[in-house]
């Protein structure tokens, strides 16, 4: 976890925000639901959601994704922002999404099992089936 404070936006700037606190480092989701949502793998930290501070949301959606989770996007540009499990008070975010530098590193490859046949992971950061 690495205390920072980094400011992000969608592609088209309809969704921005800023975070503070600990972040935690990126882990790298080879499930389904993140294949089907962002086209590949996601990359994604965490913060505390207290921690995120919208400076504009006027086209932040939400989709029910599962029983237990739901994902941040903009409706304008089709940005994949957020992972939220319900009922906790940490949320995800596409790592992507903010303004460089994040001083963040990848740590894992988590939900192995879902990965696409089309690309080899040749890092030698840990690798687990589901997550850790």
């Amino acid at each position: 976890m690495k205390k920072l404070s980094l400011k992000a936006k969608c592609l088209c700037g309809n969704v921005s925000f800023k975070t503070t606190g600990y972040h935690r480092d990126v882990q790298n989701c080879h499930c389904i639901q993140c294949l089907k949502t962002h086209g590949n793998f996601a990359a994604y930290t965490k913060v505390e959601e207290k921690e995120l501070k919208f400076l504009n949301k006027k086209t932040l959606k939400w989709f029910k994704s599962s029983k237990r989770a739901k994902r941040g996007f903009c409706k304008n540009c089709g940005a994949s922002i957020f992972f939220k499990v319900l009922g906790t008070d940490q949320i995800c975010i596409s790592a992507g999404i903010f303004n460089k530098p994040t001083k963040l590193k990848t740590s894992m490859n988590i939900f192995m099992k879902g990965k696409s046949d089309y690309y080899k992971i040749t890092d030698k950061l840990p690798k687990y089936k589901k997550y850790p």
